[in-house]
C-alpha cells in the first residue's frame, strides 16, 4: 500500500499577524484524511491574550469578542494539538501543512511561551515526516507564472477549497492537494514519507 492511502493530517493555523516568532495562534485545525474518508480530528479557537488587530480579522473572521467568549486558554488548546501532532508523526503518518514553515514555527513558538512541551521534543528532536505542498509544487511545476497561494494551488490541482482563511478548510485542502499533486507527478508518489521530508529540506532551502 502506498503512503498516500495511509492517513494523513493536515494542519492549519490562523494568527493574530504575520511574525510566526511573535504572533499568536487564534484558531487552529487538524483534519484526517485516508483512502476512505476525511474526518476532523480538531479544532480550537484560543484566547490570545493579546488584542487582535482588525487586519488580521479581515483576513480570518475572529475577533476578540469571539477569542474572549469562545477561547481555550492557550496552554490547554497547545497541549491538545502539539500531543495529536506528535502521536500521528511518531507513528510515521505525515503533517501536512501549506507553507508548513509558518505554522510550525509559530506553533513551537507558543508552546514555548506557554511552557508546553515542544512538539521537536516530543519527537526526539526533528519535527519529521512534514508534507508541504507549497515546496512541492514549486518543485514539481517550477516555471508555472504567478502566485502559489493555497487558493491559487487547490484551483490548479482541482482541490476544493471554500472559505478560505478558516484553519479547517485549508487544512482539508492541504491535505488533499498531496495526493492531488502526487497523481500528476509519481515521481513523489514512489519517495516515502521520511525520504520526501529530507528532499523538501533541500528543495525549500533552493527555494528561499
Amino acid at each position: 500500500m502506498s503512503w498516500l492511502e495511509a492517513p494523513m493530517v493536515g494542519f492549519d493555523t490562523e494568527t493574530t499577524g504575520v511574525n510566526p516568532q511573535t504572533d499568536r495562534i487564534v484558531t487552529a485545525s487538524l483534519e484526517w484524511i485516508n483512502a476512505d474518508a476525511t474526518r476532523v480530528s480538531g479544532q480550537w479557537i484560543i484566547n490570545p491574550g493579546v488584542e487582535i488587530p482588525t487586519s488580521a480579522t479581515a483576513v480570518h473572521g475572529i475577533t476578540n469578542d469571539r477569542v474572549q467568549a469562545e477561547g481555550a486558554a492557550p496552554a490547554v488548546a497547545l497541549e491538545e494539538i502539539t500531543a495529536a501532532l506528535a502521536e500521528a508523526m511518531r507513528a510515521g503518518f505525515p503533517a501536512v501543512a501549506f507553507n508548513a514553515s509558518d505554522d510550525f514555527t509559530i506553533l513551537e513558538a507558543e508552546n514555548a511561551r506557554h511552557g508546553v512541551p515542544t512538539l521537536a521534543s516530543r519527537l526526539g528532536g526533528e519535527v519529521a515526516p512534514v508534507v508541504d505542498p507549497l515546496v512541492l509544487d514549486k518543485q514539481v511545476d517550477r516555471y508555472r507564472r504567478g502566485k502559489r497561494l493555497l487558493t491559487i494551488v487547490a484551483e490548479h490541482y482541482g482541490v476544493s477549497l471554500v472559505e478560505a482563511h478558516d484553519a479547517q478548510a485549508d487544512a482539508r485542502a492541504a491535505v488533499q492537494l498531496v495526493p492531488a499533486i502526487a497523481l500528476a507527478h509519481p515521481e513523489l508518489a514512489a519517495m516515502s514519507p521520511a525520504e520526501l521530508h529530507q528532499a523538501q529540506v533541500r528543495w525549500r532551502a533552493e527555494q528561499q
